[in-house]
């Protein structure tokens, strides 16, 4: 998109995502936004216009690509990471602030006899962890979207929505809210020109 010869405009994804969780909830206040490579929290007004932002992206320990790096690690598909914290009996946490560490601590607790799921759980509370943090230099509202493709993960969302004490809002293309709020956008911008 920038680059598009016959565009005339340039937006950030931060104004797509607020944009598109207003189109597909307008009582959304705060969107939260948990992908392959960053994490982002979002407030947003009535109209979908952006308020405040904040973001991680200056690490994978809060974003999808951490829980990549939990499925290979105990070499099980990434779907199921959800389901398999659910058997979670034992509360563990993880320490490290970085993936890589991290890695390192789930293998040494794995070693030491650990269950998996009970790693798994600790896994998913620590990117929850990470993400209320974000949601606190905001502030919560009770109306929250959470997107992106790690809202598919049922142990994050549980997770998350104990921690922040509300229900969150996943719509049923958790993956697509930015890109809805892009077209909007580019309509609204080629009805006026």
């Amino acid at each position: 998109g920038r680059k598009c010869s016959i565009c005339s405009k340039s937006v950030t994804e931060i104004t797509c995502y607020g944009r598109g969780a207003n189109y597909l909830n307008p009582d959304v206040r705060l969107v939260i936004d948990i992908g392959g490579q960053d994490s982002k929290v979002i407030s947003i007004d009535k109209q979908g216009n952006v308020l405040n932002f904040v973001m991680n992206d200056k690490c994978a320990a809060g974003t999808g690509r951490f829980l990549e790096m939990v499925a290979r690690t105990f070499d099980i598909n990434l779907d199921d990471l959800g389901e398999l914290s659910s058997h979670s009996k034992k509360k563990l946490s993880i320490s490290s602030i970085c993936a890589i560490f991290a890695e390192t601590e789930m293998i040494s607790l794995f070693s030491s006899g650990e269950a998996k799921e009970d790693i798994i759980h600790a896994a998913h509370t620590s990117i929850c962890e990470k993400t209320a943090n974000l949601v606190d230099r905001i502030g919560i509202n009770e109306k929250v979207m959470f997107c992106g493709g790690v809202a598919n993960n049922s142990g994050i969302v549980k997770q998350l929505e104990y921690r922040l004490g509300v229900t969150v809002i996943r719509p049923n293309i958790v993956e697509q809210v930015g890109a809805i709020g892009a077209a909007i956008i580019a309509r609204s911008t080629s009805k006026s020109s």
